[in-house]
């Protein structure tokens, strides 16, 4: 069991099953459990004062981060690591450093960053304060929509995992992280707004371009790493 749990994809102990697929009975008893599990955790953390509500908030995100490293260290030992697939520059990847400023740099406006004023600390407030206005946005809009459609449709890992194996429960419990932390945000000096959609988009057109532009030098060191081992 603790083998079939841990197993790679080329497996024969997972192989031997054929394909596996969402929505199968273990699927929806897992989707439903952490839906009710981040509904509860929401209901019970708002109630609480400012300060538990921001610590709720900082184990979720350092239980997300295990989960992500995790994983890099059970992709090595498997060895399928890729660097290029696994770095966590995805939209839900890269939720890992987005959540941080969001929690951190987000207060509200005008509050001064420290107990020593300088010159210049209202417009270095003003400018931490929008900053974090723009990931709480980014951090709202696709951990919540990430959260819900990756418990629905959690693919590709139901395609090559069942249910209880590492990689399918660590994709699950990662995205219920994100979603927690998503919907607690409204009870963190954070107002959802749908106007706000815009800020999140121009989050992600950034993260795209960053994106884009590692991959490029990604291939580029990769083809100078390939003319000179030949």
């Amino acid at each position: 069991m603790f083998r079939l749990f841990f197993a790679g994809k080329d497996d024969p102990l997972l192989l031997q099953n054929g394909l596996y697929r969402p929505f199968t009975t273990s699927h929806i008893s897992a989707m439903l459990f952490l839906f009710i599990l981040v509904y509860i955790a929401v209901g019970r953390v708002k109630q609480k004062e400012y300060r538990l509500r921001f610590l709720w908030s900082v184990w979720a995100y350092a239980f997300l981060v295990f989960l992500n490293v995790f994983r890099f260290v059970w992709d090595v030992y498997t060895g399928i690591f890729n660097i290029k697939e696994d770095l966590p520059l995805q939209l839900c990847g890269i939720q890992m450093f987005a959540i941080p400023l969001a929690l951190f740099l987000q207060r509200n406006e005008g509050q001064p960053l420290g107990h020593f004023y300088t010159p210049n600390s209202a417009e270095t407030s003003r400018w931490i304060w929008k900053i974090g206005e723009y990931m709480c946005e980014f951090v709202y809009a696709y951990g919540t929509v990430g959260f819900v459609l990756a418990l629905i449709l959690p693919l590709p890992t139901l395609r090559e995992y069942p249910v209880f194996h590492f990689r399918s429960l660590q994709s699950l419990l990662y995205h219920t992280a994100m979603g927690f932390i998503a919907f607690i945000l409204p009870y963190l000096n954070y107002q959802p707004d749908i106007r706000n959609v815009k800020k999140a988009y121009c989050v992600l057109i950034i993260c795209a371009g960053t994106y884009r532009n590692s991959e490029y030098a990604y291939r580029q060191q990769l083809s100078v790493y390939r003319l000179s081992s030949n």
